[in-house]
């Protein structure tokens, strides 16, 4: 009885680890070996959870202007509070710089930063100074 019991416990936190990674990943979504760089001004930003957004108006490799949602791979409030953004970091307007890898899909607008790779401000100067990720 113990033995069935604990394997079911062993299964049911498999399935719920599984899960959970299939939610927060990015693979297949971003190209993974492709990095571009956007020019472009702040639409929105919405510093909520579960997860904050970034959309900015950015001109796309071929020129046309497009909406680009700037994703930061599932990082929560607490986890960019940690790297310094607030809820205030970004105001309609403000023209930033963002580098990350594309979006795959062909017609969909967005861009994945990672490992620290932060926004800067068009002099070249990080939007935050950047902390921990995790």
């Amino acid at each position: 009885m113990t033995l069935s019991r604990t394997g079911f416990i062993l299964a049911a936190c498999m399935l719920v680890s599984t899960g959970l990674q299939a939610h927060h990943s990015t693979r297949g979504i971003y190209h993974q070996d492709r990095e571009i760089e956007l020019t472009g001004k702040v639409v929105e930003w919405r510093f909520i959870n579960p997860h904050p957004y970034l959309i900015i108006e950015a001109e796309a490799e071929d020129g046309t202007v497009h909406e680009w949602d700037v994703s930061y791979g599932g990082a929560a409030v607490v986890h960019l509070k940690r790297q310094g953004y607030e809820a205030d970091t970004f105001k309609p307007g403000d023209v930033i710089v963002v580098r990350g890898k594309p979006a795959i899909a062909e017609g969909v607008y967005g861009v994945l930063i990672e490992g620290g790779n932060h926004p800067t401000w068009p002099d070249g100067n990080q939007v935050v100074e950047g902390g921990s990720m995790f």
